[in-house]
């Protein structure tokens, strides 16, 4: 936000140069930049959302530096040469919305409409504001030195009853259309407010004025306008037309509502200074019952202070700042009665006037003392260990860890027609790329995908994230880890489904989880299945739900433009992974005899499941089978695929035989043969 330093400095005298007020603002207040118009200075400076209410004028400026430096400022004190006609004889403001809580009204006949005075042009365009003619700049003007927006009526063009004007403050009925000043035209709604006549509309409210009762070189009598308008509705109906302007910057961030009042006196004096005419007698001042706010009581405790900065204030120097702050101090004892001042910044807690001193004071002006403190280590938290040791192992298996949005598009919800129930919508979307909430973190992947195929042929990634969905009309949020592995099917190495599985298998048993702590299975839970044209879900042993792994379906694929590739996908839920991983760890002693390995090789039809073999091994009468591994699947052409496994025996009592290990690995040819395996 760009500020005069002439104009700064003729609204308070002092004698620093504009290096040292650089400095003052960036260390106590915002970023703060310095450069020439010409040969006039500007001072340019990052506000921050929380003080653009109180320093968004060159009077809340000066504020500012006055109470840096230790000295109180006033606002100049505003008396308007007012004639005897009553202003109620010509207009009549009604309030018919909730998004306004005061609209004040001036009328000034017989003004004449002129160029501006060079002074003012060049203060304006210092801000970066276009001067046009001397009542419009006029109202530009106060807005910089007050930070109160004001608008301007041509008092002729508003349609009344007989001599008397109305202005009525609404909502926008549907599809009402108006012309800005600009000439641009908008068409509006319910969520808008506008300023209207008994006819038109006549502005966007705290927005935008409209072209038909614009201030033109034949407007002889105006109307000033000076309102409070809701911050959050000014946002709202700003980014429903997409239009923001200095106006709108301004009331978004919720003006003192005791500014309206100020500054229409400050431009009703302006105008009469610069076009001349006569001030109608009062004005109009429209204020929403519930508006006007109570002055807030606060008892602020020394020893708080003192406790909360950690140093031991003068207490002189204390009073003089909430003084300059506004205070009013009833009470100067041990513990100091204060009314909040209901202009500039609002308090309502001690903690943001202690925090407000210490700025003022100056934080580099605290010495630098390390805290006192216990240090004790926080307790283990069990779900952070778990996901901490993922990241760890899978980077490991050469995945790389990703963090999306938690959003997918509306496109993306219209595709997954099945998912569309479960789909959680954004009441208000930024855009139709954030329309839903994530129900899986597969679709955010499938793009990761996308954009990495075109600078490499195989990606490896995974991600620990929330997803959530509607199920049973409750909404459901879950933590999950998921992964992809994804390769052109031109480089296509190794069948991926078997690898995800692999890494699945391993991780669990890294976790301590055996593979008779779960089981895989043809999938069957309903929000899967339509996502894999080849999957396998995992249940724990009381067939609560571990998690899925499959082969994405082909139509997917090509709905993210990845048709030409092969991609794995798995997703697992942590809080169920978690609780099986603390019921199943169990120590046991080293062995104390050697292992005895195996190794056999068979043909089997493609359509028998790995479990399906491994449940036939493990449940074939074998005594001393200690563990399984697959080691090698090859796929020829026809019905067969051949698999080979290691097979580890050990007995807890003695030395295995090769006679008793034949025995055990006979009990295992005869197992597989009743599923159809035809040993090598």
């Amino acid at each position: 936000m760009k500020f005069s330093f002439e104009w700064l400095k003729s609204v308070l005298k002092f004698d620093l140069n504009p290096k040292e007020i650089q400095e003052i603002l960036t260390l106590n207040l915002a970023e703060t930049f310095l450069f020439k118009r010409g040969n006039r200075l500007i001072l340019d400076i990052e506000l921050l959302p929380d003080r653009i209410g109180d320093c968004s004028s060159h009077l809340g400026l000066a504020k500012e530096i006055a109470l840096l430096k230790g000295n109180k400022f006033s606002w100049p004190k505003v008396k308007v040469k007012e004639t005897k006609v009553k202003i109620e004889d010509y207009l009549n403001v009604k309030i018919k919305t909730n998004n306004c809580d005061r609209y004040v009204s001036r009328v000034i006949f017989n003004v004449k409409v002129k160029e501006s005075p060079k002074w003012l042009k060049e203060r304006l365009k210092d801000c970066g504001l276009r001067p046009i003619n001397n009542i419009v700049d006029a109202s530009n003007y106060v807005m910089l030195l007050t930070g109160q927006p004001l608008h301007v009526f041509d008092f002729d063009k508003i349609e009344g009853k007989n001599k008397k004007k109305e202005i009525i403050i609404r909502q926008a009925e549907n599809n009402e259309k108006i012309t800005t000043l600009e000439g641009k035209d908008y068409l509006l709604n319910e969520e808008v407010m506008v300023i209207s006549s008994l006819k038109d509309a006549l502005a966007i409210a705290g927005i935008k004025g409209g072209k038909k009762a614009e201030v033109d070189k034949n407007t002889k009598n105006i109307i000033l306008e000076s309102a409070h308008f809701e911050g959050s509705a000014i946002r709202k109906a700003s980014r429903l037309i997409s239009l923001k302007t200095d106006a709108s910057y301004r009331f978004e961030h919720n003006l003192p509502l005791e500014l309206s009042d100020y500054a229409i006196d400050v431009l009703a004096n302006l105008i009469q200074e610069l076009a001349g005419g006569e001030i109608l007698k009062g004005k109009i001042d429209v204020l929403k019952k519930d508006a006007k706010k109570e002055k807030t009581l606060i008892i602020l405790e020394w020893q708080k202070i003192n406790r909360f900065l950690g140093v031991n204030l003068n207490k002189k120097e204390v009073l003089k700042i909430l003084e300059n702050l506004d205070f009013q101090i009833l009470k100067k004892t041990e513990n100091y009665l204060l009314v909040s001042p209901n202009t500039f910044r609002e308090f309502n807690y001690p903690e943001e006037i202690i925090g407000e001193i210490a700025r003022i004071k100056g934080f580099n002006n605290f010495p630098s003392c390390p805290p006192e403190e216990i240090l004790k280590l926080p307790e283990e938290n069990e779900n952070w260990i778990l996901k901490n040791d993922l990241r760890s192992w899978l980077k490991g298996f050469n995945l790389e860890e990703v963090y999306n949005y938690s959003f997918i598009s509306k496109e993306e919800g219209i595709f997954f027609k099945e998912e569309t129930k479960r789909l959680i919508s954004l009441k208000n979307p930024i855009s139709e790329n954030f329309y839903y909430l994530r129900p899986t973190l597969l679709f955010n992947f499938l793009k990761n995908v996308r954009d990495n195929f075109r600078f490499f042929d195989k990606v490896r990634l995974f991600e620990i994230g929330k997803i959530y969905y509607f199920e049973k009309k409750l909404i459901v949020e879950k933590e999950m880890f998921a992964g992809i592995l994804a390769e052109k099917e031109k480089n296509k190495s190794k069948d991926l489904f078997y690898e995800g599985k692999g890494i699945i298998e391993t991780l669990f048993e890294k976790f301590g989880l055996l593979k008779e702590g779960f089981q895989i299975k043809e999938i069957e839970e309903e929000r899967y299945k339509s996502f894999f044209k080849k999957g396998l879900e995992i249940l724990d042993n009381e067939n609560n739900f571990l998690g899925v792994i499959g082969l994405i379906e082909n139509e997917i694929k090509q709905f993210y433009d990845l048709k030409e590739s092969e991609i794995a996908f798995w997703e697992i839920d942590l809080e169920n992974l978690r609780k099986i991983i603390i019921k199943e760890i169990e120590f046991q002693p080293l062995p104390l005899y050697p292992a005895v390995i195996r190794d056999i090789s068979f043909f089997i039809k493609k359509n028998v499941l790995i479990d399906n073999i491994l449940f036939a091994i493990q449940n074939s009468g074998v005594k001393y089978l200690e563990d399984v591994d697959l080691f090698d699947i090859y796929e020829k052409e026809g019905e067969e695929k051949s698999l080979s496994f290691h097979l580890i025996f050990r007995s807890k009592e003695k030395t295995l035989t090769s006679e008793e290990v034949d025995q055990e690995m006979e009990k295992i040819y005869n197992s597989l043969k009743n599923i159809g395996a035809k040993i090598r």
